[in-house]
């Protein structure tokens, strides 16, 4: 086993060690190898900053290691994840992307990266009273209550736009047999918005939505069809990730 190699069976035992480990630990650890090739190791993790030697005369991570960790562990973070997708959605279909949750009556964007070329979308970090509570939203809604004629009529009065029932029946149809949901372009003037749940233990912690001009649909024939399929990849990646 090289010098390099036996450093980090090292650091790998001290991190899984609450208090730190002796000096004969980490010779334990290492097969019980000479006094001087185990000074030798534990000198040069101390000169590089990575353990340090405790009052107790233990061998413990140092802060810079705790750094490295919180540092990896931001960047690895589920939003972290789900932003960099949203940035690939960006780049390659030219779209508007965002990144919703939501929390009781209020939906909250998360992260947004606007198209210039499409009509204003939510803002990042805004909390939005959900006037009608399926755009967006309908991943977090229980079955029973989007079948409920109650609600939907409800939905369909509190909409600015006119709003058919045909409409909101379609999506809701096409959302749950599909997993994915589409607008139809009914909802906002101006935006087609395609969105996918994001699941961690089997329930929806945040929504994956993309907007687009409907013209740009009508001119690209295989658009929509691209935007479905890397929705699908992103949330098949992201949810991977969550569990």
């Amino acid at each position: 086993m090289s010098l390099l190699s036996r450093g980090i069976t090292v650091i790998d035992a001290v991190s899984r060690s609450d208090q730190g480990l002796r000096f004969s630990e980490v010779a334990d650890v290492l097969g019980g190898p000479s006094p001087t090739t185990v000074s030798k190791i534990l000198k040069e993790l101390i000169q590089e900053d990575i353990l340090v030697k405790n009052a107790m005369g233990r061998y413990t991570l140092s802060r810079k290691v705790y750094f490295w960790g919180r540092a990896m562990a931001f960047r690895n973070s589920p939003i972290e994840i789900a932003k960099q997708h949203m940035e690939r959605l960006h780049r390659e279909l030219k779209v508007s992307v965002n990144l919703f949750t939501c929390i009781e009556d209020s939906m909250y964007c998360l992260e947004s990266i606007i198209d210039p070329e499409s009509p204003s979308l939510w803002q990042a970090g805004r909390s939005l009273p959900i006037h009608i509570a399926i755009l967006g939203a309908i991943f977090y809604i229980p079955s029973a209550r989007l079948h409920d004629e109650d609600f939907r009529n409800q939905e369909i009065q509190r909409h600015t736009y006119s709003l058919s029932r045909e409409t909101l029946r379609r999506m809701i149809d096409y959302a749950e047999k599909n997993g994915l949901q589409d607008d139809l372009g009914a909802f906002y003037p101006g935006i087609h918005r395609f969105a996918v749940p994001l699941r961690e233990r089997g329930q929806t912690a945040m929504s994956l939505g993309v907007g687009v001009m409907p013209a740009r649909l009508k001119n690209e024939e295989d658009l929509r069809e691209r935007i479905i399929s890397r929705l699908q990849q992103c949330q098949e990646e992201i949810e991977e990730f969550l569990s």
